[in-house]
């Protein structure tokens, strides 16, 4: 059995992970995305000749190989239309397609980061994009029923349910833990991290810290971008929070300085508190990071969290409003020692579902049948 991967990972955790499972399998694969034959050019539009230029040069190596395969996997995040033409060059040799739908692309443009409107041709054209993926794929790989539900109403496509695949979230291990025998800070630390969409609710988790009374109660946040955080700058300036709330924007777990921060000095970690039909519905990345490094996790409750957590392990709950997180901060900010149990007990949960061994195990078996 040979595969053929299409798709790019450039900037996505979990095509990094399907490509490393495939390869530890021993499977035979081809990857050859279209960035290793093109030369980086400045100019955009020269930049977009050239690669066109490079992709037709190399065309004739990619139909052999995609003819020699028996799958045609798509990964997921993928922004290249190349891919539209492995699987329909798949599809006519009848090949068995595979798309990781990990991220709707409409969905991402339009709703999370307001970057196009509902009617605009970059909008439609994501859409065409989705429901393509979707309409031709022999098995679409969700992260859980929920999502898988609420991507084919915004793709408006009905999947046959035999098509669907469910591999959760895959986080890498981390070797930073909270220690149980770490000092309590003098400050109960409260984290948050991520990107700074409206998915996420920060600014409910912000106007919580004006209702707090305990005033060692901090709340650092490490997001992805200065520019992006200026709304909620403004927030935190307005509301007179200088003293409890910390914006740093140079931490993440790619440059391996965020994990040993939360590992020291997270007492409590923070997932999502939005309030959009998606919020309601995904796990965001955050909570899993959480329980990965086995720190406790004040989210509000989801439909997907619902499926896939039968007893709430790692996790603590709060209605995405200030006023039930800063009641729930007040009421575990006394509690450190609960805390630390329930981050051990996220942790075993983490192993159990989100680790990429299991991720692993769950994608090489749908790739064998």
């Amino acid at each position: 059995m040979k595969i053929f991967v299409s798709g790019s990972i450039s900037g996505s955790y979990r095509a990094q992970n399907i490509l490393k499972a495939i390869g530890d399998s021993g499977m035979s694969y081809c990857y050859n995305p279209e960035s290793y034959f093109t030369p980086k050019v400045n100019n955009k539009i020269l930049g977009k000749i050239v690669a066109f230029f490079f992709v037709t040069l190399t065309f004739p190596i990619r139909l052999i190989q995609i003819i020699l395969s028996s799958r045609v996997i798509v990964l997921p995040m993928n922004a290249s239309d190349i891919s539209i033409i492995d699987v329909l060059i798949g599809k006519l040799f009848w090949k068995n397609i595979i798309v990781d739908y990990y991220i709707g692309q409409y969905d991402a443009i339009v709703n999370d980061r307001k970057l196009a409107k509902q009617n605009s041709l970059r909008a439609r054209h994501a859409l065409l994009k989705d429901q393509f993926f979707l309409r031709t794929a022999n098995s679409v790989i969700f992260l859980n029923n929920s999502e898988a539900d609420y991507y084919q109403k915004i793709a408006r496509v009905t999947l046959d349910k035999k098509k669907i695949r469910i591999i959760p979230l895959c986080i890498d291990y981390k070797k930073e833990l909270i220690s149980v025998e770490r000092k309590d800070n003098e400050f109960f630390n409260v984290c948050w991290w991520g990107t700074y969409i409206p998915l996420h609710g920060l600014e409910n988790i912000i106007e919580s810290f004006a209702l707090l009374k305990n005033n060692n109660i901090k709340l650092n946040l490490f997001g992805d971008s200065d520019q992006k955080a200026s709304p909620y700058i403004d927030l935190i300036q307005r509301l007179d929070l200088g003293d409890r709330v910390v914006v740093n924007n140079s931490y993440s777990f790619s440059n391996g300085k965020l994990a040993p921060y939360l590992g020291k000095n997270c007492d409590l970690a923070l997932g999502s508190f939005g309030t959009s039909e998606k919020a309601k519905t995904v796990i965001v990345n955050k909570l899993v990071d959480a329980l990965s490094l086995g720190l406790p996790c004040l989210t509000m409750k989801t439909l997907a969290i619902n499926e896939l957590f039968e007893s709430d392990e790692g996790l603590i709950f709060a209605e995405p409003t200030p006023e039930d997180i800063a009641c729930q901060l007040e009421k575990y900010a006394y509690e450190r020692g609960a805390l630390k149990l329930i981050g051990e007990s996220g942790k075993s949960k983490y192993l159990e579902l989100f680790s990429p061994d299991t991720f692993k195990v769950k994608l090489l078996k749908l790739l064998k049948e």
